[in-house]
């Protein structure tokens, strides 16, 4: 039986072959090409990597054609946006399809790989945000969406007329899989009550993103735990997202979902030093310290950029080299939030000296650093503060 069970299987992907080999001269000459996303259930792969697609494609970074997405069979992060990237590409649901496509996508001129996104590398995506510039964003809310979404956000308690920004901190419970990789990437939610309580005196409704698994936050005026109300739905996130003033997040995914949608962004808790340009232009970043048990101290920016720590990308890279990063503090955070709303006003200001300690952060990079080239700002008020760390030791 075993014998016979294993010519079946081999029978089984010899068929396929031969139909991907027969699919293969139609696809390509009709210039369809299949993109492959890495991780249908992780948003900022489902958000950046089609992305970065179509904007090659308008850029005339590639050769035109049409992206087909074959849907693998994990449950895709967020339904709604999968529905939004179908306006944009020919997704593949049909069982049957995926499993005869799964072989065609891998030949040569006919797979579109995106997922380099996630390298340890510069990334390509780098470039593609800086020669996009100042033009609109790929996706746009739906009318009947945004609509439904108001309705929505009145149900919260949130005034029709009111502007509202969104804010997530990456917790562990969501992904336990995948926690012990990497649980640097988390932060509390503590240190960032303050920079959203003085958004609140602005005027500005502040709604928490995320899923029931977080910690609770206390009860504050004009602050929505969203993550633990019944109202959480996939389209609720996209809408949100989309219409929101700018967006406070962290080193998570779903930072690129209101990147997506052309809204601003503050991002704190950067442990991966390298990736913190890997926003757009309108957007401003920070990075964890990282303190070296070895040395009792800070390791500078130049230390960290002329190694291999500024690539780390995994908890036991940190801990096998004595490193502990060290989450940004309210007061930073504070000051993020604030240049994020400043920035998203047009109201922010720099200074000679500013832009003096902007560049010199920038020149640390290197090629092979994941965002070399990025286009976004790294926070005014933390270079001021932390200025001393662009010296070297």
């Amino acid at each position: 039986m075993i014998r016979k069970h294993e010519f079946l299987h081999k029978a089984g992907s010899i068929a396929l072959l031969l139909i991907a080999a027969i699919l293969w001269i139609p696809l390509y000459l009709a210039r369809l090409r299949f993109v492959r996303v890495s991780a249908f259930e992780r948003i900022g792969h489902l958000a950046l990597e089609p992305d970065v697609f179509i904007k090659e494609q308008a850029l005339g970074m590639s050769k035109r054609c049409k992206g087909v997405i074959v849907r693998t069979f994990s449950i895709a992060a967020n339904e709604c946006l999968l529905e939004y990237w179908g306006r944009e590409f020919r997704i593949v649901n049909s069982p049957i399809l995926r499993v005869m496509l799964a072989r065609v996508n891998r030949l040569p001129y006919i797979g579109y790989d995106v997922r380099q996104v996630a390298i340890n590398q510069t990334a390509p995506h780098i470039a593609v945000q800086k020669a996009w510039g100042s033009r609109p964003a790929v996706l746009a809310l739906t009318e009947k969406h945004r609509r439904k979404g108001m309705e929505g956000l009145e149900e919260l308690g949130v005034p029709r007329d009111a502007e509202f920004i969104c804010f997530h901190c990456r917790e562990g419970n969501y992904s336990p899989s995948d926690e012990e990789s990497h649980s640097f990437r988390n932060c509390s939610v503590e240190n960032y009550l303050p920079a959203v309580s003085e958004l609140a005196r602005f005027g500005y409704w502040c709604i928490r993103m995320g899923d029931p698994s977080m910690r609770q936050i206390p009860k504050l005026e004009r602050v929505i735990d969203y993550a633990h109300l019944r109202a959480r739905s996939d389209w609720m996130d996209v809408f949100l997202c989309a219409t929101c003033k700018c967006f406070l997040g962290c080193a998570s995914g779903l930072v690129f979902l209101p990147y997506v949608f052309g809204k601003s962004s503050g991002s704190a808790n950067h442990a991966t030093l390298s990736t913190v340009l890997a926003f757009s232009r309108n957007d401003v970043a920070i990075p964890k310290l990282l303190w070296s048990e070895d040395r009792q101290r800070y390791l500078s920016f130049p230390e960290i950029f002329r190694s291999d720590v500024a690539n780390f990308r995994f908890t036991a890279l940190f801990k096998e080299n004595r490193i502990r990063p060290i989450e940004n503090t309210a007061d930073d955070v504070r000051a993020l939030a604030l240049e994020m709303l400043e920035r998203s006003r047009g109201l922010a200001a720099y200074t000679p000296e500013d832009e003096e300690l902007q560049e010199r952060f920038k020149a640390l990079m290197r090629p092979g650093h994941y965002s070399y080239g990025g286009i976004n700002r790294i926070g005014r008020d933390f270079l001021r503060k932390y200025a001393y760390l662009l010296e070297d030791r």
